[in-house]
């Protein structure tokens, strides 16, 4: 991360049980914090801004960061390690990242060189293909949200974040970077994961020129040439050139997808499916040869190797001197890519078998396509799962008397300790997002409805079929 500035007066020192060092940076939300764990690790601590704990929907907005970051795939961002929503100082504690943005190398550094720069893209759109196949969409992708960490780029801030809704296409909302925006969030129109892309092309376009394709002068300015105005590449190389001005078509459909994207620029001709399985067999394989896990169907058989933009050796970029040892990530190898890829789909494929085996899942499922809000009940029946399990109560259909009216469910935890999480919050907001019970104890969590008619949250813990609590407008 940035270099870390000494503590105001005013900033607290300690927030839970972690000691505040520094001051990384200040948001629109709050103030992130080098902060030490128990242990003495470092960790990052983002402080909800005393001017809006009172705000209920700013309130919400920072849980709602809260359950998008830890949707997205560790290896890819900063992970969440720890949070308190409930109380009078709301805080998320993720991991820190010891090295610069790309905005602060570029800017010390200047532009990258070829084989660093393919790098770049590579793991950025990594990265990307990840946090898409969490269903998230970015929207404020830009070089200062990129991490030159020392295992690779992360992607931070999922602050303007946006979960999609089964068959949503996008929000409308206006949210980003002008320099990185695609012409449908200027325009106001849905945005959805193509908007991600552009804002990838125009950030690989920065590191390769020192400059945004579309300038960072004046906002209407650089609006109307994203508009207007076909992109200034500068000495963009190819072939990664070809591929960044296909990304920034004006034309959403007519950009690849982020996973089409990847393939193309790691030069692997086959089909989805294909490099999913590739990489879900790597990833699931020791360097001696021995499997991790039993796939879940036998693997695709692997394709010959890509021939396209193998990016080449070369020197680490160093950060900032007064950062330390900081560098822009080491080559990242075509296997490496496919783990990573094959990793996420093969865990989001195991969590969808599993929903598939889970009694009353289809039910559920249903429920929620017809739009009805209500939830098939939950499988509480003799043959429960042995170990520590969640139970959730009261769960199913709760009416309430208006959008903004509340429930509090309760969360124990039989048969051991059990880490539960919410997933699919759809229309409502919730005061936890997830969290570790012992044997025996209990959590209560508030969730309060924020569409007009309905919403649910599904409460998650291994061992448990998924819970649903569903709200219903009288």
């Amino acid at each position: 991360m940035s270099d870390v500035a000494s503590l105001l007066p005013e900033d607290p020192r300690r927030i839970g049980p972690y000691e505040l060092r520094g001051r990384i940076g200040q948001g629109g939300q709050g103030v992130v914090y080098l902060g030490a764990a128990a242990s003495g690790d470092p960790v990052a601590v983002k402080l909800l801004q005393a001017s809006l704990r009172g705000d209920d929907p700013a309130r919400a907005r920072f849980v709602r960061e809260l359950s998008v970051a830890r949707r997205v795939a560790r290896f890819c961002t900063a992970q969440v390690l720890d949070a308190d929503i409930d109380g009078d100082r709301p805080y998320i504690v993720s991991e820190y990242v010891e090295g610069p943005s790309l905005a602060e190398v570029v800017a010390e550094k200047g532009p990258l060189p070829g084989a660093q720069l393919e790098r770049l893209a590579i793991g950025t759109a990594t990265a990307l293909a990840a946090i898409h196949q969490a269903g998230i969409v970015h929207r404020d992708f830009k070089p200062a949200n990129v991490l030159l960490g020392q295992d690779g780029p992360r992607v931070i801030d999922f602050g303007v974040a946006k979960a999609l809704d089964p068959g949503s296409t996008g929000s409308s909302a206006v949210v980003g970077t002008p320099s990185y925006m695609a012409p449908e969030q200027v325009g106001a129109e849905s945005v959805g994961p193509r908007a991600d892309v552009w804002a990838w092309a125009a950030t690989v376009v920065y590191a390769a020129t020192g400059r945004p394709p579309f300038g960072n002068d004046t906002i209407p300015a650089v609006m109307g040439r994203i508009l207007n105005a076909e992109p200034a590449l500068g000495d963009t190389p190819e072939p990664l050139r070809e591929l960044v001005r296909l990304a920034l078509s004006k034309d959403p459909e007519a950009r690849p997808a982020s996973a089409d994207l990847l393939m193309r620029l790691i030069g692997h001709s086959g089909e989805p499916t294909e490099i999913m399985a590739e990489g879900r067999t790597l990833a699931a394989t020791r360097p001696d040869g021995t499997r991790l896990l039993a796939p879940s169907a036998p693997p695709a058989p692997p394709a010959d190797p890509p021939t396209a933009v193998q990016p080449a050796t070369g020197d680490p970029v160093s950060g900032p001197p007064s950062a330390g040892n900081r560098w822009v990530p080491t080559a990242i190898s075509v296997v490496a890519v496919l783990i990573a890829i094959g990793a996420v789909f093969w865990a989001v494929s195991k969590e969808s078998g599993a929903e598939r085996e889970r009694p009353g899942a289809a039910g559920s499922s249903q429920a929620a396509s017809a739009g009805t809000g209500s939830a098939a009940p939950s499988s509480r029946s003799a043959s429960r799962p042995a170990g520590p399990r969640l139970l959730v109560s009261p769960v199913g259909e709760l009416k309430v008397e208006e959008k903004g009216s509340a429930v509090t469910v309760t969360l124990t935890a039989e048969g051991g300790t059990v880490e539960w999480r919410t997933e699919d919050v759809t229309d409502v907001t919730v005061s936890r997002a997830f969290g570790t019970l012992k044997s025996g104890q209990t959590a209560q969590v508030k969730i309060a409805l924020t569409g007009p008619y309905s919403g649910y949250v599904d409460f998650e813990a291994e061992g448990t079929p998924s819970q649903r609590v569903a709200l219903s407008a009288v």
